[in-house]
């Protein structure tokens, strides 16, 4: 690959790759930006890209990883050395993260945990084995498991448990998660943070998931400020689409809790999957290949007759369209020596990510939008393989977010120079 770069701020469009400016003179910018009206969220704030967004994020992290060591240090510390013989050795801000998670499962999951039946979970879990075992039954398992869910989905108006309530909650809470099987990743952490509360005393442990609990408060109060302006539409989409969606008491949708997550949830996937990037790029900056994947979402206006090539899990870019962005980073990074791979749908981020688990010498750069980016980037950290996480500027997924879909885009230079720095 080309020489790595020092990761920087995004560029001007003076200082762009040559085709990076022309996309920009030639307007298309411009034109996506008002195709994309009314998206749940859109980090971009001027014709270039998520300038402000970078800036922003950065700094409300920083606040955020102060706030946390200020609040439970002894906790963030007693956590860590628990975790010491069973995985590597994690960021501090990793840890904030994982904490977050915590608070956010006791203050939005909870009360939806205790209102469903045992009987209700087990069932989910096993239609969720059944889904992943055959493609035939795939959609009728996932229509049974929406139907099982939509009773028991979270409540807005419900509050957090008590202090002495939470920790007995906790095993409930992760079962409901693993059951749904929207959290598999949060609830394998969350599993840890409870082995982790068994080894303190009953007092101490209220106290941890109480600071979890405060410490989510104060972010969901604070990121709102910080960040709020990139999620804007998220209240209109439950307030609109997603609430007629549940008055059609014919139709149960297998995305439905994918689809419901509050604000507060994109702006923990925005945070979480910056402090995860900054606690792993060392480990991914000393890898000597790359490889980057993109969302097939990312295919342009001809995406119904895209020509990529599949060999395997493998699937490539063909070149069939000049104006698709896929087929534009692919040649920037086939420059640098960089392949694309294209991945058609989260459920295959799995199996893709089994050939990187045994090359330790591939740094990974994974795209996605921010209902995928945490979860994601949880699975490469758990595997082992050096990552990095690159959330899309806007989703455009037909079917979850409009009755149309509309190619998405990302900050191509952000993307570029994370994927090209450092490096042997």
């Amino acid at each position: 690959m080309g020489a790595p770069g020092k990761i920087e701020g995004p560029q001007t469009a003076g200082s762009m790759d040559p085709e990076a400016t022309r996309w920009i003179r030639d307007g298309e910018r411009g034109a996506a930006r008002k195709d994309t009206a009314h998206l749940i969220y859109d980090l971009r704030t001027s014709m270039l890209d998520a300038t402000h967004y970078d800036d922003d994020l950065r700094a409300f992290a920083e606040r955020l990883r102060a706030e946390a060591q200020a609040r439970a240090a002894e906790f963030l510390d007693g956590y860590e050395r628990h975790l010491r013989l069973k995985e590597p050795t994690r960021s501090r801000g990793e840890t904030v993260a994982e904490l977050l998670t915590l608070g956010l499962a006791m203050r939005v999951y909870s009360d939806a945990a205790q209102r469903t039946p045992w009987m209700v979970m087990a069932a989910a879990r096993v239609l969720l084995a059944v889904r992943r075992s055959s493609a035939w039954w795939k959609a009728k398992a996932d229509g049974l498991r929406a139907r099982l869910f939509r009773p028991h989905l979270p409540r807005a108006e419900a509050a957090a448990p008590s202090r002495e309530a939470a920790v007995r909650m906790l095993p409930r809470t992760i079962a409901w998660m693993r059951a749904s099987g929207e959290f598999r990743q949060e609830a394998a952490r969350l599993a840890h943070w409870h082995a982790y509360l068994k080894t303190l005393g009953a007092v101490q442990a209220r106290q941890c998931v109480a600071a979890a609990v405060e410490l989510f408060a104060w972010f969901e109060r604070e990121a709102l400020m910080a960040l709020g302006r990139y999620s804007e539409g998220v209240e209109s989409f439950l307030a609109g689409e997603y609430a007629r969606r549940l008055q059609n008491k014919d139709q149960a949708r297998e995305d439905q809790l994918f689809c419901g997550r509050g604000r507060v949830e994109y702006h923990l996937a925005m945070v979480a999957a910056e402090l995860m990037n900054q606690g792993l790029r060392g480990q991914f900056e000393a890898t000597g290949r790359r490889a980057v994947l993109l969302p097939t979402c990312m295919r342009g206006a001809k995406a119904a007759t895209c020509k990529a090539r599949v060999d395997g899990v493998d699937m490539t870019c063909a070149g069939c369209d000049m104006e698709c962005a896929v087929n534009r980073i692919t040649r920037r990074m086939a420059r640098r020596g960089v392949p694309v791979y294209l991945v058609p749908h989260a459920s295959s981020f799995s199996k893709w990510l089994e050939r990187w688990e045994r090359e330790h010498d591939v740094g990974v750069v994974a795209v996605a939008c921010l209902m995928n980016i945490l979860a994601g980037g949880y699975e490469m950290r758990a595997r082992g393989i050096a990552s990095q996480c690159v959330v899309l500027d806007y989703p455009g997924c037909e079917g979850h977010w409009r009755a149309v879909g509309i190619p998405t885009g990302v900050n191509e230079e952000r993307l570029v120079q994370i994927a090209c720095a450092g490096g042997r």
